[in-house]
C-alpha cells in the first residue's frame, strides 16, 4: 500500500497541473478572440472606403 502522503501529493501535483493548463488555455483563447474582434472591426470600418468589382465607374 502508497503512503497517504504519496496519494495526497499526486493528487495535488495533478490539480495544480489542470489549474495552470485551463489557465493557460483561457489566455490563449482570449488573445484569439480579441485579435480577431479586432482584425474584423477594422474590416468592417474600411468596408464603405474600399471600391469593389460591383462599383460604377
Amino acid at each position: 500500500m502508497v503512503s497517504p502522503w504519496i496519494t495526497t501529493a499526486v493528487i495535488l501535483f495533478g490539480i495544480i497541473v489542470a489549474i495552470v493548463g485551463v489557465v493557460a488555455y483561457l489566455r490563449m483563447y482570449k488573445s484569439s478572440a480579441w485579435s480577431a474582434a479586432t482584425t474584423r472591426s477594422q474590416e468592417w470600418d474600411n468596408s464603405g472606403v474600399e471600391s469593389t468589382d460591383n462599383d460604377e465607374k
